[in-house]
């Protein structure tokens, strides 16, 4: 069970009273994961958000603590000033925005790479025709070719269903493998405009 903490609750204490009372209102004991859901680097409180993150797990409170579209430069402050690293980092990541650099750091750190939004959102990578014709060759949606490409990449994807068939469609992604030929062919859609509403976390804010 997962839960974010927002921009709003970014201080110390704050932080600290607010996992308490989402924890309290799900009627939880503990979280499995929490996250800071955007550095919000103009606030630039995010590093006392960690610090509360930390001290919570400290009691107990959450097992595990990570990240939400942080960027090397901000995680590397918190590891600088704290000795943590995020377990996640869960980013934007999709064909449109392979994250290539980000996923790579991330690996590098020991730091395990999430996709929100990995079928896209408000976008039209389920009508894209390159991966159509890859979903035929394989006998598969173009959504279970996308979410095989995540796991291929090593990151975990997070997609939204609301019907019990997409829910299994999205489970039923191995049984096959995509070629290196294919994964690449994937990967050349990206885009430096690929991400969705330019929610760049190097000054996106959130609250």
């Amino acid at each position: 069970i997962t839960s974010k903490l927002p921009g709003r609750h970014h201080s110390y204490k704050e932080a600290i009273v607010t996992v308490q009372e989402s924890l309290f209102r799900a009627g939880l004991d503990y979280y499995d994961l929490y996250l800071i859901h955007w550095p919000n680097p103009r606030v630039d409180l995010y590093v006392e958000a960690w610090q509360a993150l930390i001290e919570s797990k400290k009691r107990g409170f959450i097992r595990s603590i990570g990240v939400c579209n942080f960027l090397p430069e901000h995680i590397e402050r918190l590891i600088k000033e704290t000795g943590v690293t995020p377990s996640i980092n869960q980013i934007e990541l999709h064909p449109y925005f392979n994250q290539e650099k980000q996923r790579k750091w991330n690996k590098e750190h020991n730091i395990v790479t999430q996709s929100w939004s990995p079928l896209g959102r408000a976008n039209s990578i389920l009508k894209e025709e390159k991966i159509g014709e890859i979903a035929k060759a394989h006998k598969k949606t173009i959504s279970q070719i996308i979410l095989r490409w995540h796991i291929q990449l090593g990151a975990i994807p997070i997609p939204k269903a609301t019907s019990k068939q997409h829910q299994s469609d999205n489970l039923n992604i191995f049984d096959f493998e995509l070629s290196d030929v294919e994964m690449k062919n994937i990967c050349k859609l990206t885009c430096k405009s690929g991400r969705t509403n330019n929610q760049d976390p190097a000054v996106y804010e959130e609250f």
